[in-house]
């Protein structure tokens, strides 16, 4: 398998990561979306990452529906619960912080793409806003032991520790190091695993 886009990207990131800790195989080609546009559009049409090219050369896109068909396809994966309130409470993690890294990009973007007189204020404070609701959810989850790490760690902690490397430095206004102090000692941990430190994001 082929996964196509950079570590730079958290969905792209997450993707790796998991399929590192489920044991598959796979190359991993670092193309920017932002430089090398034709490139991924050659392989997803909407030229956003992830794309993975399975071993028969279909091509999956967006890394919730990737990350799904993986640990389908993995007999014995413990990333995702086949099914019953345990699933649903890893999917949930999971969108939580992807909803909130689809608003920090937007942020992102907002200050990239667009002079400063044309940002505006109002629509930046409600990604602020947004994203930090997401955060607080997730600091909540892990006051409650809900977001194990180590061996027993789900996608919704992958995904987790990915998103919150992702917003500090992205989004420090929102990724508030002393308030979210949970999320950020979890990430540390994780991020000293070998799954997470052979998938390191591009400078």
């Amino acid at each position: 398998m082929i996964l196509i886009g950079r570590y730079a990207s958290p969905f792209v990131r997450r993707v790796g990561i998991s399929m590192t800790l489920m044991g598959l195989d796979f190359e991993h080609r670092s193309i920017s979306a932002l430089t090398d546009g034709d490139k991924i559009r050659a392989h997803n049409p909407m030229g956003k990452v992830p794309a993975l090219i399975l071993s028969d050369g279909e091509v999956l896109v967006d890394s919730s529906a990737i990350l799904d068909s993986l640990c389908e396809m993995t007999p014995g994966q413990t990333l995702l619960p086949a099914s019953g309130i345990e699933r649903r409470h890893v999917l949930q993690q999971c969108a939580i912080m992807t909803n909130a890294l689809d608003k920090a990009v937007n942020f992102v973007y907002e200050h990239m793409k667009r002079p400063p007189e044309k940002v505006h204020q109002p629509v930046v404070d409600g990604l602020v806003d947004q994203v930090t609701a997401g955060l607080v959810l997730i600091e909540k989850t892990l006051a409650l032991g809900n977001m194990p790490g180590g061996a027993n760690m789900t996608l919704g902690g992958v995904t987790a520790v990915v998103g919150w490397r992702f917003l500090a430095k992205a989004m420090p206004v929102a990724a508030d190091s002393e308030r979210f102090y949970l999320l950020k000692a979890h990430s540390q941990a994780c991020e000293a695993t070998p799954a997470f430190t052979n998938c390191q994001p591009e400078v």
